[in-house]
């Protein structure tokens, strides 16, 4: 996970609630739906909020961090809803109505979550592994292998396009891994961070630490 930092409400939305104060989300049009996901998408540099794949309006929904089961005073609540990707079994489809503990909306998730070039994840507090498990992030091959494998393969991919490897990684000078972290902290001109580089960013931290 990334932190995610809110920002303010699309305006559609806020225009929308002042029209219809006793609202509730079902009522919302699809393109009123389109506009909050976009504003999400924004936001969090086209990365999903748990898993950091590349996402876009049509591969994404609306995820309620606290879910609508639980918490329907908070349906319309911009500061509650992020954009997650539509993988099936994964993410905000594998969340459902379950409580999260450890959420893309706390600076925890940073630190909580251990990343490993092998595509693994790995809870370091209770809350995490929960969140993990809850949202089937890939903490073992067996219970994600797609994204565990996509993981990898991009890990890998980001690099190459730096000229380095694995094993490069594990060796190299703190200048060269901060230098390799500002790179990937940085959105592109489109406002878009390269899939998975948090992961990356997380591994990096850890070897600077």
């Amino acid at each position: 996970m990334r932190k995610i930092t809110k920002g303010n409400e699309p305006a559609a939305l806020t225009k929308w609630k002042r029209t219809y104060p006793n609202g509730r989300y079902s009522e919302l049009t699809p393109e009123e739906r389109t506009c909050i996901r976009r504003a999400c998408i924004e936001e969090q540099h086209g990365l999903c909020a748990y898993c950091c794949h590349e996402i876009t309006p049509d591969s994404a929904h609306n995820e309620h961090v606290e879910a609508r089961e639980t918490a329907p005073h908070r349906s319309l609540d911009f500061a509650n809803i992020v954009a997650s990707c539509n993988r099936s079994k994964q993410c905000g489809r594998a969340h459902a109505h379950q409580v999260l503990p450890l959420t893309s909306l706390m600076d925890e998730c940073e630190t909580e979550l251990k990343f490993y070039l092998s595509g693994r994840v790995e809870g370091l507090s209770a809350r995490a592994v929960t969140s993990i498990q809850v949202l089937n992030l890939g903490d073992s091959r067996e219970n994600n292998r797609a994204l565990f494998g996509a993981r990898k393969s991009i890990l890998d991919t980001l690099l190459y396009n730096s000229g380095m490897e694995g094993d490069d990684l594990e060796v190299a000078d703190i200048d060269l891994l901060t230098a390799l972290k500002e790179e990937l902290e940085q959105p592109d001109a489109n406002n878009r961070l390269k899939p998975f580089a948090p992961v990356l960013v997380n591994v990096i931290r850890q070897l600077s630490a």
